[in-house]
């Protein structure tokens, strides 16, 4: 199995790598927790210790809030010499009916008819050192699968690994125009041809294209060791390396293809996938009577195997001028994420203080570099552009040579050189100078440096820009080669320089718990962070948030909670250009005053995460003890924001609620049931462009008129329930759970005149309306018969069934083909579907 065999292969390398990332102790893992859907089904409910919770009580226990522990588990442990061994073996056999092929069913889990190994999980403990050795694994696979060991010796050392492979599949119906899915070049399949394929050639080649499935497998691997040198210090190392492989559905663009009908080309293509991702993480940790000290050092390396990946049009293009002829690209090409590299280090000191309080001082320095080696501009061959000629031009300012920008000599620099600096400091007190009263400050610093900018420039032709969408813009459209230069092209607007995103917050926090008395808790906590920004629309923004806490045990069987947050962001004025000098506009040599090329933006707009913004946030919680065997715990929250905007973001509001019962009278029956429902709704707004000139931003001029405003509210409600049910006949145990959920969105719309539609021959009378429902149903029901046969073998039978429901208009009249004029695209979206998986499984307690 390749996870397993990598997992070798990275306890080599990390042995020889000598740094590491957080802390492997008791209280942190080296990866999330592990489990499967596999093992929740096949596996029966875990039989309780008949002796009850603990040595000194029989009775179920709850947390301090009221919440109900669960029972403690029966383990059944056989002496092997000085070792004590316990463990549960779970093997058999898988079988699927229905609709077995639906995405949304095998996503996670990829199904299958096979045998199967539902759990392996063995502990063996030798009780008077504390050394202890763990082995966990579930369906073990080629790629679904996870096996999990650890050893140590309490208060000594801590030894982790695992490996662990999850598909997940997005399509099993994608009908691919190319071949080669999956590497990074897609090649026409025969009887098309690069520029020169009629619509309903590809029609074909789509609607015969035998169905693929696209889907990204994950295999990851990691090595943890945590060690105890002495009572005082610890040391922690800790790895892991994350492989994807696969194929999943992207872009991919040959310019606009609606307002030019039998032209450009908007296309869903393959992309190819094969990276991996290694973190190291380690450190050494002191606690002392006074002091305590933790020095640790992360690192993240990101490696992608392809640099770009390409596919071939099938289609002509035209360009927009009469008689001109369009040279039409036969190929595009997008980059993959370049290879990166991340490293932080970082040291935190605490001091005991007086008054039962902590002093701590923190800092950290980190760099995120990337110097991937850079493309060209283009891979096209001849030439690229428009080709005036036919018109009896002397001159075709429009028409490049393809040779001066296909190779990396057009470049101004041969890789990127990019570099992001950090730097961390914090200082925090902790002050408790009585059983009724704790107090909390804390003082953060942050900044982000950029350390190098790129400039597009080219030294073979001395122009600066780069060539937008391989040149399929510029073979359109008159001047949008995306190519700057002082002479013919000098009012041509296009980015000629990176954005450098420097960034500077400082915060201060102060809080207070309060015990109002033996019943009654009060907290308050005001935070101020102050950001200063470069070349973003707020230079300088500032945030106040007030939170308050109220928890109470008042009532004798009830705990409530209550929290409330209060936000409000301001700032310096807010500027809807500050990237001008990134823009060839602010080369000298700009031709024009300005006046002949259009703005940025509208000045109106708002963008939502630097921008204005006020938020009431609020939060119930009641957690009420009926009786002695069951729980009920509520929850009420909501989440109101204001962001003060004309144009953009204009709001977004959250809530919901969700109620929770839980039951347990004996050691052999316990139940529980909830539900939910949620609510959002978010507010846009904008207006289109009537005219590309004069440079006017202002909302309501002759660029943005009022006639050319739109709204838009999105609602979503989401439905959720579940039931679960155990108990034990004696002769058979019965397990069942039902699990729904119900998400509807709804989209609706006005506008001003037809004006604000990029496609005004749609507009409606009522100049107003909304789009079908986005509707996702699920309904899952699970129900397990465990016979025992013994103490220690039991035969289980379980079976697992789905039916989800799915409407996205997104995917409208795509059920009629996958190809529309000059767009292809590779699947219809989710459908609905009904499934089932049955299991028989042999279950040991070893």
């Amino acid at each position: 199995m390749t996870c397993i065999r990598s997992a070798l292969a990275l306890a080599l390398a990390s042995a020889l790598a000598g740094t590491g990332a957080q802390a492997q102790d008791s209280g942190v893992g080296i990866d999330y927790g592990f489990g499967s859907k596999l093992e929740a089904a096949s596996t029966s409910a875990r039989d309780c210790d008949p002796r009850g919770m603990s040595w000194l009580s029989a009775e179920g226990r709850r947390s301090p809030t009221g919440a109900r522990y669960i029972c403690a588990p029966e383990i059944l442990e056989s002496a092997h010499g000085e070792w004590l061994r316990s463990g549960q073996l779970s093997v058999g056999w898988l079988a699927t009916g229905g609709d077995v092929d639906a995405p949304n069913w095998l996503r996670y889990s990829d199904w299958d008819d096979a045998p199967v190994l539902g759990l392996l999980a063995l502990n063996f403990r030798r009780p008077y050192d504390g050394t202890y050795v763990e082995l966990r694994a579930s369906r073990v696979s080629s790629d679904n699968q996870y096996i999990k060991a650890t050893a140590g010796r309490a208060g000594k050392y801590r030894i982790e690994g695992f490996a662990r492979s999850q598909p997940n599949v997005m399509s099993t119906t994608a009908r691919s125009i190319w071949n080669g899915v999956g590497s990074n070049r897609l090649t026409l399949v025969p009887g098309l041809t690069p520029g020169a394929s009629p619509v309903p050639d590809v029609m074909a080649a789509s609607a015969t294209a035998v169905p693929q499935r696209l889907q990204v497998t994950r295999d990851k691997q990691g090595l943890g060791v945590n060690y105890f040198f002495t009572s005082r210090w610890t040391g922690y190392f800790s790895t892991t390396n994350e492989e994807r492989k696969g194929a999943r559905a992207f872009g991919g663009a040959f310019f606009f293809n609606y307002p030019f009908p039998a032209n450009g080309g908007i296309y869903e293509t393959p992309r190819p996938i094969d990276d991996a991702t290694v973190n190291v993480n380690g450190g050494l940790r002191y606690v002392g009577n006074q002091w305590r000290m933790d020095l640790a050092y992360t690192g993240s390396f990101y490696r992608d195997s392809h640099d770009a990946f390409t596919y071939e049009n099938p289609y002509a293009l035209w360009a927009v001028v009469p008689g001109a002829t369009s040279i039409t690209p036969l190929v595009g090409e997008f980059a993959t994420e370049p290879d990166n590299d991340y490293h932080n280090v970082r040291a935190t000191f605490t001091r005991k203080l007086a008054m039962n309080g902590e002093l701590s001082f923190g800092a950290a320095g980190g760099t995120m570099r990337q110097n991937e080696a850079l493309l060209p501009p283009t891979n096209c061959t001849g030439m690229m552009g428009i080709d005036l000629s036919p018109l009896g031009s002397p001159v075709n300012p429009y028409l490049f040579d393809c040779a001066d920008w296909n190779t990396p000599a057009s470049l101004s620099r041969q890789s990127a050189g990019m570099r992001i600096d950090t730097t961390d400091a914090n200082v925090g007190l902790v002050l408790q100078p009585t059983n009724f009263a704790t107090y909390r400050a804390t003082l953060k610093f942050r900044r982000e440096d950029y350390r190098d900018t790129y400039v597009a420039y080219n030294p073979i032709t001395g122009q600066y820009g780069y060539v937008a969408e391989n040149g399929a813009m510029g073979a359109v459209v008159p001047g949008e080669m995306g190519i700057w230069d002082p002479f013919a092209n000098a009012r041509v607007p296009t980015r000629v320089r990176s954005l450098a995103l420097d960034k500077e917050t400082r915060e201060l926090a102060l809080a207070a718990d309060f015990r109002l008395n033996s019943r009654n808790t009060f907290g308050a906590a005001y935070t101020y962070t102050d950001v200063e920004r470069t070349h973003r629309e707020v230079s300088h923004a500032r945030d106040h948030v007030l939170k308050l806490t109220w928890v109470s045990r008042a009532f004798e069987y009830a705990t409530l909670r209550a929290n409330y947050q209060y936000l409000r962001r301001s700032g310096s004025d807010y500027v809807s250009n500050p990237y001008e000098h990134t823009l060839s506009m602010g080369m000298p040599g700009f031709g024009g005053d300005h006046t002949n090329t259009p703005p940025h933006t509208v000045d109106a707009l708002r963008k939502y995460d630097v921008g204005g913004r006020t938020q009431h946030k609020a939060t119930l919680i009641a957690s009420v003890m009926p009786s002695e065997t069951t729980s009920l715990n509520a929850t009420l929250r909501g989440d109101w924001n204001d962001y003060r905007a004309e144009l953009g973001r204009q709001s977004l509001d959250t809530y919901g609620f969700t109620v929770s019962w839980d039951w347990q009278p004996s050691l052999q029956t316990s139940a529980s049931a909830f539900v939910g429902w949620d609510k959002s709704s978010l507010g846009m707004a904008n207006v289109n462009d009537a005219a590309t000139v004069p440079e006017d931003p202002t909302l309501g001029g002759p660029v943005y008129p009022e006639s050319s405003r739109w709204w838009m509210d999105d609602d979503n409600r989401s439905r959720n329930a579940g039931v679960t049910f155990n108990h034990d006949f004696g002769r058979v145990k019965l397990d069942a759970m039902w699990n729904f959920v119900h998400t509807r969105g709804l989209t609706s719309y006005s506008y001003a005149s037809a004006a604000a539609l990029a496609w005004p021959a749609l507009a409606e009378a009522s100049l107003s309306g909304e789009y079908p429902n986005l509707t996702y149903r699920t309904n899952t029901l699970t129900v397990g018969l465990t016979v025992p046969f013994n103490d220690r073998f039991s035969l289980r039978i379980f079976d697992s069934w789905e039916r989800g429901q799915i409407s996205d208009w997104h995917y409208s009249g795509l059920e009629d083909g996958l190809v529309i004029d000059h767009r292809v695209y590779l699947d219809a979206g989710q459908r609905g579907y009904n499934a089932n998986l049955i299991g028989v499984m042999l279950e040991v307690k070893l």
